[in-house]
Order: C-alpha cells, then structure tokens, then sequence
C-alpha cells in the first residue's frame, strides 16, 4: 500500500531541496527586518487581491461614515457614544484581536503539519507573526495560512454584531476597519506569491530571521 503522506512530500519539496536542486530558483530572500518596505511595495500592486483589500477597508470606512450620520439623525447617538465606540473599535482592532490573529496562523500551520512553531513581535516596525521553522509551504497553502484569521475574524464579529442588534455596530465596524487594515501584511504576502506566474514555495528559517521564496526553474 502508498502511503498518503509520502506521496505528499514527494510532490512538495523539503528546504534542502528548495535551496540546493537545480530544479527550483530562489526569486526572493526577505530578511524580517525589512518587512514594511515589502508590503508597502507588494501592497501597491495592481491585482485582484490588493483591489480586494482596499474595496474592503473603503467599503467599511464608508459604512461607518453612513452610519454615524443615520444614528445622529434618528436620535440613536451622541457625539460622546460616537467617539466611545470609534476609540473602542480601534483598539480593539489594533492590539486587543493581536493575540487570537497570530494564534489562528499558529493553528494553520499545524494544519499543515509544522511543529516548530514560533510567536515574535518586532515593536520597532509594530509587526506580529508566526514562523514555522524550515517548513515549505505552497502558494495556495500560503493564501489559506494568510487569510484564515481575515475571513474567520470577520465572520464572527458579524455574527455577533447581527445578534447584538444596533447597539454595538459602530464599535464592530470600527474593530474590522483596524484590524483589516492590520492584515496589510498578510494581503502584501498574497500579492507577492501570486505576480510570480506557476509554482512557488516559500518557508522561513528563524535561526537567520528570514523568508526564502523559490519558484520551479524552466
């Protein structure tokens, strides 16, 4: 009998692989202290996933500014609840959800088998992340790695806000604009992988504090 997860790491190659066969190309090194010039760059492509993150966040924002003028007008705010809720909603969105996003990336790379799980904070450039230590991950792997906790975030908080009634919408479209806008890297990361046409994989070494990206030569 083949066993399943052998024939899964013949198809996906180990970091050794990816550094020394002939077969893959290095198309970037990314060293994690110059990580906001690559998402201001990688954020700043035109493609569907950069136009996704900005209809969003512009979507919301304008949700906001609809709502607030609806509440004022039906007598259902003041100017003292309008700027509780919007402070509230931003750091609630900014510092507050930091935790429960890296966990779930924690929890996706488990999913995709990693052990060596790593939680870092680089304050000076106000990044959070999770690295898996030497474990190659794919394009698509990596898209489901970076959106997990958008998507699931979202989810929840919609729910609940459907559940709450009115009384705590401005506080949970002002939480998702912050930490939409904190996905920045997250959406940057996408973008990347996918202006680089085929197969592209991507792992991190922690001991050097960098991400190699490789892409199948010829």
């Amino acid at each position: 009998m083949t066993n399943p997860k052998a024939q899964g790491s013949k198809r996906k190659p180990d970091a050794e692989s990816l550094q020394k066969d002939p077969g893959y190309r290095m198309i970037l090194e990314l060293d994690f202290r110059e990580m906001i010039p690559f998402v201001l760059k990688n954020i700043k492509r035109r493609n569907g996933i950069t136009l996704l993150f900005f209809a969003i966040n512009a979507a919301t924002l304008l949700f906001i500014l609809f709502y607030i003028v609806w509440g004022i007008r039906n007598g259902i705010f003041n100017g003292g609840k309008i700027l509780g809720q919007i402070v509230a909603g931003f750091m609630a969105g900014s510092i507050l959800v930091i935790p429960p996003h890296e966990i779930l990336h924690g929890l996706v790379y488990r999913l995709l088998g990693a052990r060596k799980i790593k939680f870092r904070a680089d304050l000076q450039q106000f990044i959070f992340y999770v690295t898996a230590d030497r474990v190659p991950i794919s394009k698509r792997e990596l898209t489901f790695l970076a959106l997990t906790p958008f998507i699931l975030i979202n989810l929840v908080t919609i729910v609940i806000t459907i559940g709450w009634g009115t009384h705590f919408t401005l506080f949970s479209a002002t939480f998702l604009l912050s930490h939409n806008i904190m996905c920045i890297g997250d959406f940057a990361m996408i973008s990347f992988v996918y202006q680089n046409k085929g197969t592209v994989f991507s792992f991190d070494d922690i001991q050097n504090k960098k991400s190699y990206f490789f892409t199948k030569t010829g």
